[in-house]
């Protein structure tokens, strides 16, 4: 226990918020367990606001660009922090608040905080689509995962594409499935 990404049940989560309640610290839990201390603390805060529901998993949830914009801004306006956020906006994970406010504050977008989803099948291409997607991909900055969506083409073939237009040029992108290896004297 106490990995990053490990799910605790029901069970679990209900003995540390008793051993809480028994006067059991959060740091000694943390010690004796290896459960941390931050985790075991939103647990306590969840089960008394909203019992054993609030300590079910729930559904990933989206927010939309207008709302993390209100609590960003609501943060950087001072006078408050991201657990006091959190529970004002019903955030479940306050982290969630630090992640905005670092997207924010470097310059990026707050669209999306989440991986893109990924695509299963690319699809067939020709030679001058091919270049103008290396093109495309070399002119904005390396941002294969816009080409994707932008092109409507898989992760690895852009990849690809990219690094055989920067090694042989637009050439290198020829389509030479089936036809015999020039040799090269």
């Amino acid at each position: 226990m106490g990995r990053k990404g490990t799910r605790y049940s029901e069970e679990d989560k209900l003995f540390y918020i008793k051993l809480v309640q028994d006067g059991m610290s959060a740091n000694a839990i943390e010690r004796e367990y290896g459960v941390k201390r931050d985790q075991v603390l939103q647990w306590v805060e969840r089960f008394n606001t909203g019992g054993i529901d609030a300590l079910r998993r729930r559904p990933q949830r989206t927010y939309t660009p207008e709302l993390m914009l209100e609590v960003v801004q609501a943060y950087l306006a001072g006078g408050t922090s991201y657990p006091q956020l959190a529970r004002q906006y019903n955030i479940p994970n306050n982290s969630v608040i630090f992640q905005w406010v670092k997207r924010y504050t470097s310059g990026k977008s707050l669209k999306t905080t989440r991986r893109t989803t990924r695509m299963k099948n690319g699809r067939k291409t020709e030679q001058v689509e091919r270049i103008e997607i290396a093109q495309w991909v070399i002119a904005n900055e390396m941002d294969y995962v816009g080409a994707t969506t932008h092109f409507n083409v898989s992760y690895g073939q852009v990849y690809a594409w990219v690094k055989k237009f920067k090694q042989g040029g637009p050439d290198a992108l020829a389509d030479r499935r089936g036809k015999a290896k020039e040799a090269n004297g």
